[in-house]
């Protein structure tokens, strides 16, 4: 039973020490031996340890395979996730609020991915609900009424450098633009 423990190398490497074994009992090498244990016994040991050496080593060949496949498949999907998410992004665009647009064109112009706002978001708010900005918050900080730290996505962010012209450079006042004042 011990040898149903053993590793695909061990199990295989025993194989082959006992295949030498056996070829150099029948090269008369070593002396012959009229043993049933090891005329008949040593050869079936040859095939039952290569068996199931060869067994193992293709489960862990599959095993790798699949986690290698896996891992792909979910990298794949990520990326498609990403891309819808710009894509979802940049159509939104036509339909932001002036708010929502000097958000965005102040965070261009001071290239700043992240900010401090409101614990609601303020004017950021449904640009969050959309996932177009996220939380920096952790759990276990404090953070006050006016201090919730939110930034860009890098995905986001991307599409926002690329579409800069869509959003306003220029500010007449200098209040940070996600800010409601309504605390």
């Amino acid at each position: 039973m011990e040898i149903l423990k053993a590793s695909a190398w061990q199990l295989l490497g025993l194989s082959v020490a006992l295949s030498v074994f056996w070829l150099l009992l029948r090269a008369e090498i070593l002396p012959p031996s009229g043993s049933p244990f090891v005329v008949y016994g040593l050869p079936l040991a040859i095939l039952t340890t290569a068996g199931l050496g060869l067994a193992s080593l293709f489960e862990q060949v599959t095993k790798w395979a699949m986690a290698a496949l896996k891992k792909r498949r979910e990298a794949r999907e990520h990326d498609q996730r990403i891309a819808e998410h710009q894509r979802k992004f940049v159509e939104h665009i036509p339909f932001m609020t002036k708010n929502e647009l000097a958000i965005y064109g102040y965070l261009l112009t001071n290239s700043r991915k992240s900010f401090t706002a409101e614990m609601d978001g303020g004017h950021a708010a449904s640009l969050y609900k959309r996932r177009f900005i996220q939380t920096d918050a952790q759990n276990g900080h404090s953070y006050g009424l006016y201090e919730f730290p939110f930034s860009v996505p890098d995905h986001i962010w991307t599409v926002l450098e690329e579409k800069r012209d869509q959003f306003p450079s220029e500010f007449q006042d200098q209040k940070l633009p996600w800010f409601r004042r309504r605390f």
